[in-house]
């Protein structure tokens, strides 16, 4: 267990102990969404009972927080993107959007 009391799983939500498995908000570093918990948590058991090798992606999960100004976003972040691809490797573009209720 981590000090922020969550456990680092493997890509294919695998502990490190032998057959523990876990999804959902206990799991460091993954998004914290219920219908995200319930697909890691069907991939898990077709890959033990069903024979399939399907990981979740959760790079590509779109997610929103509802506040006055809404925010939204899908995809890496672009420091992530540039960690894992290296700069040269990634293009990025920037927008600035005046909300309507503005």
């Amino acid at each position: 267990m981590l000090p922020n009391g969550k456990f680092r799983a493997n890509a294919d939500e695998s502990l490190n102990k032998p057959h523990v498995f876990a999804v959902g908000d206990v799991l460091d570093g993954r998004l914290e969404l219920t219908p995200v918990a319930i697909e890691a948590g069907r991939r898990v058991v077709r890959r033990l009972f069903g024979g399939s090798n399907k990981l979740m992606n959760y790079d590509t999960i779109p997610t929103t927080v509802f506040t006055p100004l809404e925010y939204g976003c899908c995809g890496l972040s672009e420091e992530e993107a540039i960690k894992r691809h290296g700069d040269a490797n990634i293009e990025i573009y920037h927008t600035i959007f005046s909300p309507l209720e503005w």
